[in-house]
């Protein structure tokens, strides 16, 4: 582990001061415990703007997050994101492509 110094506002130490007193914990362990919280949070944020950029697929942007594909699916939808980018009409067509599939190859 690697030591770092920062300096952050005084209404932080305060805040820093109280979680370490709720939590029975050190201020560097709730220092470490806002970071990590801080940098998933941040992971999936920049994971669900690269997604709506077509920048990253669902498949991507779960990876980048750290997260399973279900995760990163529920995450944008409570956002209303759609993680479907497939029009009905696409769903449709694909359907009766895969049936035909099926069809093919119940018969070989």
């Amino acid at each position: 582990m690697e030591n770092m110094q920062v300096r952050i506002g005084d209404e932080y130490v305060g805040i820093l001061n109280e979680l370490s007193e709720m939590l029975h914990s050190s201020r560097s362990e709730v220092v470490r415990r806002v970071i990590e919280e801080g940098v998933k949070d941040l992971r999936m944020k920049i994971a669900m703007e690269k997604y709506i950029d077509d920048e990253f697929s669902l498949c991507r942007a779960a990876e980048f997050s750290g997260v399973s594909i279900q995760k990163m699916a529920k995450y944008l939808a409570q956002r209303n994101i759609p993680f479907f980018k497939q029009t009905v009409e696409e769903v449709a067509r694909d359907a009766k492509e895969v049936e035909g599939w099926l069809t093919d190859a119940c018969f070989d």
